[in-house]
């Protein structure tokens, strides 16, 4: 007995210590007039088909938004903090951003839709999870203020 408690409690333990060092869901940047934005978290979702091709949607928010039908309307209109929204299409090996919506409390023009400013690199499926590097170049802007991505994620695959 009390060796199988033992086993309980050293499970336990190394199942919490793992947690406490896994990597966030979400890392880097994310900058717009030059004010970091709060990105705590990223959920997935499989969005609309885009020229046949399926669409997975990425949405970055500084509020859980795990619980939320329609978490890429919040997000834009500033109902879950901080947000960005990415719609990613699979080309032969190639992620490529065909959309995305940012939300940031910097931005006169926050909720804006773009295309063509945020690229995707490094983009993996393995194990459930759908992982990936996006950025900005160096001098990009909506409507002439400037936005800054550099993000890191994994998350749980639609």
């Amino acid at each position: 007995m009390k060796m199988s408690i033992r086993f309980v409690l050293v499970g336990a333990l190394a199942l919490s210590t793992s947690a406490l060092f896994a990597a966030a869901a979400v890392e880097g940047t994310y900058k717009a007039n030059g004010k970091d934005g709060k990105l705590a978290y990223v959920l997935a979702k499989k969005d609309e088909p885009f020229s046949g091709k399926p669409v997975t949607m990425l949405v970055f928010t500084e509020k859980d938004a795990s619980k939320d039908s329609r978490p890429d309307m919040h997000a834009q209109f500033g109902d879950l903090g901080d947000a960005l929204v990415i719609r990613m299409s699979q080309d032969g090996k190639e992620w490529q951003v065909i959309g995305s919506e940012l939300a940031h409390s910097a931005l006169k023009h926050s909720g804006v839709s773009a295309s063509g400013i945020i690229s995707a690199k490094d983009v993996t499926i393995a194990n459930g999870e759908i992982s990936g590097h996006l950025v900005t170049d160096a001098k990009a802007d909506i409507f002439g203020e400037p936005i800054a991505i550099d993000l890191k994620f994994h998350v749980k695959q639609p």
